[in-house]
């Protein structure tokens, strides 16, 4: 399998999992869409270890459990490449602006798309971010 075969299999096993599911934290949240899709391409994550969070605040206590501060922090932890933004491919992975202190992360979808989450929508959302402060490649 190429490498961008495999990018592909990993977006489409991440978007069938979640597409239509609404965002919950701990089951249905950018850490978790984002550990899944890692999972597809044969990175080791223990999320698990973070243990149980339903809110930003606990959320913010599961990194620290696992010791980290924010999920740039965990992409940059477990050996992901970092990346100009302007060299993404399909499935990188992008950090941009948040509202929470432990950051948002979406991944790459092509044509400047990326998929993640927004306050105005329920799920997981195509999006154009208007900016990324980081970005880290998958493979």
């Amino acid at each position: 399998m190429t490498e961008m075969e495999r990018r592909h299999a990993a977006i489409e096993a991440t978007m069938a999992r979640y597409r239509d599911r609404p965002f919950t934290w701990g089951k249905v949240d950018c850490a978790r869409v984002a550990a899944f899709h890692l999972k597809q391409l044969g990175f080791k994550i223990l999320i698990s270890k973070a243990g149980a969070y339903r809110s930003a605040a606990t959320a913010q206590n599961a990194l620290r459990r696992m010791g980290y501060a924010t999920l740039a922090e965990i992409a940059d932890g477990i050996g992901l490449t970092p990346i100009a933004y302007s060299r993404m491919k399909l499935g990188d992975i992008a950090e941009v602006p948040s509202e929470h202190p432990i950051g948002s992360l979406l991944l790459y979808a092509g044509n400047g798309n990326c998929f993640g989450f927004h306050q105005d929508h329920l799920g997981l959302v195509t999006l154009q971010p208007t900016q990324i402060l980081r970005a880290w490649s998958v493979i």
